[in-house]
C-alpha cells in the first residue's frame, strides 16, 4: 500500500471507526486491529508529529516494526503476567547499559504498526494519557512530508573527543595491565565524539539522511524518540537475541578489521581477521560465553561456523548461534542471562563492570544497552552499538572495541573512529 494512500484514504476510516466510539460506553472495547497489505514504515515516519516514537527494522528477519504514543507502561516484575494475558500486544523495550533488566519498564504503544511477510497489521489501544482513543491527527500530519523538506544538517559549531586521546591512551594500559595478570580476559572500552550546533537538530530528517548514505550497509534500524527533540538511532549489525516458538537465534560477534580500498587489499584484511591470534580469542572469549549461559536452557544448541560480516566500512568475525530452548523460558530472563555479552562488557564481567565505571568517564546509557520489541509470542533485541543520541543541539557518537592481550591503545583509537564513520557521513555531509 502506497504511503497517500494509507494517510489519505485508510486514515479518515480509522477517524471515523474511533469515533464511533468516542461517546458511547466503550469499557470492553481495548483495542482495535486493522490489516492492510504491506506499508513501509520508515516512509511513514516523513509524516509522524507525535512525540514518543519506536522504530525498529530487523537485520536478520522479515520484521519492521512502528510504535507511536503511549498505551501504558508495565514494570519488568508484571512484564511475564502481562504477557500470558495479552499474547497479542508487543511491547517496546529500551533499557541503560548500567540497569538491571528486571527493574525496567516496557512501553505499549497506541498505535503499533507489524510489517511481515508482505502484510502490515496495525493495533490501536487507549490512550493512557486520555483513557480513550487518540485521534489520528495527534500522529499523522498530513499537511507535511520530510520528502519535501530540505533536511539540511547544519555545520557544528564545537566539538570535543570524550575521553581525550591521551587519556584513552591510559585507560588501554590499564586495562592491559588487568590482562597481563590475568584479572581480566577482555574488557570493551567506550569513547564519543561530541558535537555542539548552534539550533536544534531535526532527528527524524538526520534518521533519514543517516539511512540514505548507508544504504548499503545491512544492519538494523532504530530510531527511538522520547522526547521532541531527543532521540537515539542506532544502525547495529548486533542481535542480542531473537525468540519464537522456543526456538532462540543470536549472534557471537566480535574481532574487527577495516575494509580494503581495493579487493585483493579487503582480502589481505580479511585473512588477517580470519587467522589473528588477537582477534581469534577476542571472538572465542564472547562464543564461549554465550554458549555456557544457554547450554543449561537448552534441549539443543548449534554454533556455526565462522562467518566474516562485511559491512561497507568495517568487517568482523561473525557466528550464529541457535538453540531450542527448554519450555517456559521468558525474553526477560534471557536479555537478564544475557546483557551484556562479552562483546560489548568484558569478561568476567564482575571484574570489568568495575573496570569499566572506573575507567570510563561517563555512563553509557544507552549506548551497547539491548533495544527492541517483546511479545509472547516474537521478541527481537537488538545491542545499540553504532549508535548516536540527540539531545536538541548536542550529537553523541559512540564507538567502541574490545581489549584483549596484545591491544595497543592506537589501533583501538582507530577502530572506535572507523566505527562512528556512519555517523560522521551525516556531520560531514559526505
Amino acid at each position: 500500500m502506497k504511503t497517500d494512500q494509507f494517510l489519505h484514504i485508510e486514515l479518515p476510516l480509522i477517524h471515523t471507526e474511533l469515533r464511533n466510539h468516542f461517546n458511547i460506553d466503550n469499557s470492553r472495547i481495548d483495542h482495535f486491529t486493522f490489516d492492510y497489505d504491506f506499508i513501509d514504515l520508515l516512509e511513514l515516519l516523513n509524516h509522524i508529529c507525535c512525540e514518543k516514537i519506536f522504530y525498529f527494522k530487523s537485520k536478520y528477519k522479515d520484521f519492521s516494526f512502528l510504535g507511536l504514543g503511549v498505551s501504558q507502561t508495565i514494570n519488568g516484575s508484571d512484564l511475564n503476567q502481562y504477557l500470558t494475558h495479552h499474547p497479542d500486544s508487543y511491547l517496546t523495550t529500551s533499557f541503560s547499559f548500567e540497569e538491571n533488566p528486571m527493574t525496567a519498564e516496557f512501553t505499549l504503544p497506541e498505535w503499533t504498526f507489524i510489517t511481515q511477510n508482505g502484510k502490515t497489521k496495525l493495533h490501536v489501544q487507549k490512550s493512557f494519557e486520555y483513557k480513550n482513543f487518540s485521534a489520528p491527527n495527534l500522529f499523522f500530519n498530513l499537511n507535511f512530508d520530510l520528502n519535501h523538506y530540505d533536511p539540511f544538517i547544519p555545520p557544528w559549531t564545537s566539538y570535543e573527543e570524550l575521553p581525550e586521546h591521551d587519556q584513552w591512551t591510559s585507560m588501554i594500559d590499564e586495562c592491559n595491565s588487568a590482562l597481563e595478570c590475568g584479572e581480566l580476559l577482555k574488557i570493551v572500552m567506550s569513547r564519543k565524539k561530541i558535537f555542539e550546533y548552534s539550533e536544534p537538530i531535526e532527528p527524524i530528517a538526520f534518521f533519514k539522511s543517516l539511512i540514505d548514505k548507508n544504504s548499503k550497509n545491512n544492519s538494523y534500524q532504530i530510531f527511538s524518540q522520547t522526547f521532541f527533540g531527543s532521540a537515539f538511532l542506532s544502525i547495529t549489525p548486533e542481535q542480542l537475541f531473537s525468540i519464537q516458538d522456543n526456538i532462540f537465534e543470536s549472534i557471537s560477534l566480535a574481532g574487527s578489521a577495516a575494509r580494503g580500498k581495493t579487493p585483493e587489499d579487503d582480502q589481505i584484511l580479511e585473512d588477517y581477521l580470519k587467522t589473528s591470534d588477537k582477534l581469534i580469542r577476542e571472538h572465542k572469549v564472547v562464543t564461549d560465553e554465550i554458549t555456557k549461559l544457554l547450554t543449561p536452557l537448552s534441549q539443543k544448541l548449534m554454533v556455526y561456523p565462522l562467518e566474516i560480516m562485511k559491512l561497507p566500512y568495517i568487517q568482523h568475525r561473525a557466528a550464529h548461534i541457535n538453540a531450542l530452548l527448554k519450555e517456559h523460558i521468558k525474553p526477560l530472563e534471557l536479555i537478564h542471562l544475557l546483557h551484556p555479552t562479552p562483546a560489548v562488557g568484558g569478561l568476567p564481567w564482575s571484574i570489568a563492570k568495575n573496570k569499566i565505571a572506573e575507567l570510563e568517564p561517563y555512563k553509557r546509557g544507552s549506548y551497547a544497552a539491548p533495544i527492541g520489541v517483546i511479545s509472547a509470542r516474537y521478541s527481537e533485541l537488538a545491542v545499540g552499538i553504532r549508535s548516536a543520541i540527540i539531545e536538541r543541539e548536542k550529537l553523541t557518537i559512540f564507538g567502541g572495541a574490545g581489549i584483549v592481550k596484545g591491544s595497543t591503545p592506537e589501533e583501538e583509537w582507530v577502530e572506535t573512529g572507523v566505527k562512528m564513520n556512519p555517523f560522521l557521513q551525516v556531520v560531514n555531509h559526505e
